[in-house]
Order: structure tokens, then C-alpha cells, then sequence
């Protein structure tokens, strides 16, 4: 439609023209305005089907992206159902253990992107002094739960790999205090599935460099307990596997560096 009337216009510019010396300054005028009209149908054509294209290529891009990082948020999950699998499997996972397995999977070079993987422990408010107390007796004198107060109960993070660097400062953090962590946990404990956080600040962020952050749950039954009710689900809790990701490592490792895509 664009191209004829194009062409019309051109014709109409070339009848005007061979009128020009039969009515003058009026033909001249009336030149000039279709010149103007052309040229104004001209550059909306050429615009019209640059940004057609630009469209195209961007939603084809962003397609690309997504389901790049659809297929990568699978893989993370499937390392959570792994991870539940090791607790299943066993009547307790101790700290050796726990290291041993998160190593096999070489997280770096097979999942790039995740900044730990980690095992949080639910403690009833009447077991958390023996808790502590177990904990320290491993080696780690200073170990608490964090943030401090009384609550019901609490998911202090025991277990993180590697465990070194930056997640050596969620060591015996309670995610189950804080409200957006919580709002996930809940759900998977609930549905017996994975669950990912909304946005939040990991407590592995140090004061420069500081990055947004989502973690990913899974919940850890007690063996032999029933879970076919949400009731039952509660009760037979023994804690959560989960992923923690900061969000530029993540895209990087999932879609790299994009020059023509700005990803927020």
C-alpha cells in the first residue's frame, strides 16, 4: 500500500510539472507541495520499514534469550531435585557429605551463575539452643542464628557451598525472618515444589558491588512421613535445598554479553 502510493505521487508530480508553463506560479506551488508530499511519503516508507525490521529482530532476539533462560531455570531446578534426593537417601547428610556432592557437580563449569547452593534447616523454637550447640561442637565456636529474637520456629542456613568468600556470611542466617524469602518457602513447602523468591538482597553482599538477588527453594521431607496434605507437608518439614543467584552473574552465565541488548 505504502509503495503505490509511491507511485501515484510521482505521477502526480510529473503531470504537475508539465503544466508549469501553462499556469505559472500556481503549477510551481502546487510542485513544490507534491515534491514535499513525497518526500515526507518517502522517509515514513523507508522509517516505517526500518522499525518493521528492528521489531522483528528484537522480538526474535528476546525469544532466543527467554527461552535460554527458561531451559537454564530447569537445569538449576533439576540440582535442586538432585540435592532433595541425597536427604532421601540417607538418614542424615552430615557437612562432609554435603561438600562432597555439591563438588561432583562442579557447579562453575556445568552451572554458571549460581552463587551457592545451600541446605537450611528447620529448628522448632524449643530445639535452638541444642542446635546451636551441635553446630559449634563441629568446629564453628561463633556460630548463631541470625537475625537474633524469639520466634516459633527457624530455617538457619547450615550447609552452603562453596563455602568460602561471600557465603561465608549467610552461615546460620534465618531466611523463614524475612518476609519476600519467606513468602517463597512457604509455597514450596506447601506444594511440595520448587518455589523462586521475588527480588531481595542476598546476605552474601558485601558493601561494594552489591547486586540484586532470587533464590530458589526446594522442600526436605522427613523420610517415612506423609505429605499428601498441606497439613501433613508441615509437618513432616525438615528444612530446604535452595540456589542463591545474583542477578548479573546469572544472565551472564546464561546469555553472555549481548552488544545490541540492554537486559534489566
Amino acid at each position: 500500500m505504502a509503495a503505490q502510493r509511491l507511485i501515484t505521487m510521482l505521477l502526480i508530480n510529473k503531470l504537475v510539472s508539465r503544466a508549469a508553463p501553462y499556469y505559472g506560479a500556481l503549477a510551481v506551488g502546487l510542485t513544490l507541495a507534491v515534491t514535499l508530499a513525497l518526500a515526507i511519503g518517502a522517509w515514513k516508507l523507508t522509517r516505517d520499514s526500518a522499525e518493521h525490521e528492528a521489531s522483528g529482530q528484537f522480538e526474535f532476539r528476546t525469544a532466543q534469550i527467554s527461552e535460554r533462560i527458561a531451559d537454564r531455570m530447569v537445569d538449576y531446578e533439576q540440582v535442586l531435585l538432585g540435592a532433595s534426593g541425597l536427604f532421601s537417601a540417607s538418614a542424615s547428610v552430615e557437612r562432609h557429605e554435603w561438600r562432597a556432592y555439591v563438588e561432583s557437580l562442579r557447579l562453575n563449569k556445568n552451572y554458571p551463575g549460581i552463587q551457592g547452593l545451600g541446605y537450611s534447616r528447620r529448628i522448632p523454637a524449643a530445639a535452638k539452643d541444642a542446635h546451636i550447640r551441635s553446630v559449634r561442637a563441629e568446629g564453628f565456636p561463633r556460630y548463631t542464628i541470625r537475625p537474633e529474637g524469639e520466634r516459633a520456629e527457624y530455617t538457619s542456613i547450615v550447609y552452603l557451598e562453596p563455602f568460602k568468600d561471600r557465603n561465608l556470611l549467610a552461615f546460620g542466617f534465618d531466611m523463614f525472618s524475612e518476609s519476600v524469602r519467606r513468602a517463597a518457602m512457604e509455597r514450596a513447602r506447601d506444594g511440595g515444589s520448587t518455589s523462586v523468591s521475588g527480588k531481595v538482597t542476598l546476605v552474601q553482599e558485601a558493601d561494594t558491588g552489591v547486586q540484586a538477588g532470587v533464590l530458589m527453594y526446594y522442600p526436605v521431607y522427613r523420610t517415612g512421613m506423609d505429605t499428601e496434605t498441606i497439613e501433613q507437608r508441615r509437618n513432616a518439614l525438615d528444612g530446604y535445598v535452595y540456589s542463591a543467584f545474583r542477578m548479573n552473574d546469572l544472565m551472564r552465565g546464561i546469555v553472555g554479553v549481548i552488544p545490541d541488548i540492554h537486559i534489566e
